[in-house]
């Protein structure tokens, strides 16, 4: 290594070569050429001229005065990682690199927006990389495809996300994929599962739509003797209420169109992997098929998880209110929400789930033919598919004949309103 340079302490070095690394790490491909070895740089701010041989010499100077860093790894609660995980550190927002080729690289390979993104959740997570998709339904499928081959068995709780047993049924099915449904919350029905070949255990900790709890540790650890790969989607929770790593996941799936952009503006999907070698398959497919997150759909969904912290506080907060207020009311015959004492996951999720317990509830009218009735005459709350939003949202019904045998309950997304405005607002369609 060979730096010009005078009179300088080795702080002042380590401080003045950092910020030359910034100007060639965000200044575009004029100037980035690898992050690993820059062989030339000839800055318009500082008159120099650098050798490096590895940018790993610069990390080796702030040893020298440890209260210098100020790398925002450096942080580990939540809500500051929601913030700086992933950030340009030169700049308040991160730059859209809408180009479709960024330092040779092509963007269905990823670019720095993209990889900005999966950093973030990374963190979040707690996981070892991540692969963003263009949708949640793209990061389930890419997953499946990648993991999946012919002859292969899946075990699925019985209820899923009613595009996943599209994908499942439909599609995967086709290609010679078995798949088996059982009900996750009786264990001796997954250990009896299992005494069959199994390549592969998906569910949802918390199960979309009618809100089941599913003792997440306890299929991870049974499940891991049969070395069959653990898959969860964890939409319904995020991060900030449940961290699947800790319990002996293996992959992590997100439809970041919900919480985690939260705010209906845009479609994502999310694969935290814990492994580095189930991250280079699925990211070997996303480039295959080409669902690739677009930069400025990346973008928005990093604002957005800036403030998930914040945000899922209060739609938990918002959602058990409103649990206990339907599960007093007369014309509800039953709610499902994890944070209800009666709830029959209530200990598994007290145990399992961190600060609050979502924001999903779902309910059963006493007279289920009043379902068309009471989603005319919301106002406040939108009788609109989707979750996750600041507003409130409802749907009912079979969700478009997706689920066999239809579906008499109702599905709400509490949102991040007054909780006295959508109190109210269910006491006029719930009538007198």
């Amino acid at each position: 290594m060979c730096v010009i340079f005078s009179n300088l302490s080795s702080c002042d070095l380590y401080n003045t070569c950092h910020f030359l690394w910034l100007v060639i790490k965000y200044s575009g491909p004029r100037l980035y050429q690898n992050t690993s070895k820059i062989k030339y740089l000839r800055s318009n701010y500082v008159p120099c001229v650098l050798f490096l041989q590895n940018i790993q010499e610069f990390d080796n100077l702030k040893q020298d005065d440890p209260s210098k860093n100020h790398k925002a790894d450096h942080f580990s609660q939540f809500a500051t990682q929601s913030i700086h995980s992933g950030e340009n550190p030169s700049t308040s927002a991160p730059p859209i690199y809408q180009a479709v080729t960024v330092d040779g690289v092509y963007l269905r390979s990823g670019n720095p927006t993209i990889d900005a993104l999966e950093t973030r959740i990374t963190a979040l997570e707690g996981g070892t990389s991540s692969i963003a998709t263009s949708s949640g339904t793209s990061a389930i499928s890419q997953t499946l495809t990648a993991l999946l081959s012919a002859g292969d068995r899946i075990v699925c709780h019985k209820t899923i996300y009613a595009w996943t047993k599209v994908i499942l049924d439909s599609y995967l099915a086709k290609f010679g994929v078995e798949v088996t449904y059982i009900d996750m919350r009786d264990l001796d029905q997954l250990r009896l599962a299992l005494e069959m070949p199994t390549r592969l255990v998906y569910f949802e900790p918390i199960t979309n739509p009618t809100v089941d709890v599913i003792d997440t540790e306890a299929v991870a650890r049974i499940t891991k003797r049969s070395e069959a790969i653990v898959v969860v989607d964890n939409t319904y929770l995020t991060p900030y209420h449940l961290k699947p790593f800790n319990w002996g996941i293996d992959i992590v799936i997100h439809s970041a169109t919900k919480y985690l952009c939260g705010h209906g503006d845009t479609l994502a999907g999310l694969i935290v992997c814990r492994t580095s070698e189930f991250a280079e398959r699925i990211a070997h497919v996303r480039n295959a098929y080409g669902g690739v997150l677009s930069p400025q759909n990346a973008f928005l969904t990093l604002r957005g998880i800036k403030t998930l912290s914040l945000r899922m506080k209060q739609h938990a907060a918002n959602a058990q209110q409103v649990a206990e207020y339907l599960e007093n009311h007369p014309k509800v015959s039953q709610v499902n929400y994890p944070g209800l004492k009666s709830n029959l996951g209530y200990k598994v999720a007290k145990r399992m789930i961190i600060n609050g317990f979502g924001g999903m509830v779902n309910f059963g009218l006493i007279n289920s033919a009043q379902q068309e009735r009471f989603l005319k005459r919301v106002q406040l709350c939108k009788p609109w598919v989707s979750l996750g939003d600041t507003q409130s949202l409802v749907t009912a019904g079979n969700l478009g004949g997706l689920i066999p045998g239809g579906y008499d309950r109702i599905r709400m997304s509490v949102g991040l309103e007054s909780i006295d405005d959508i109190i109210a607002d269910l006491k006029l369609a719930l009538g007198n």
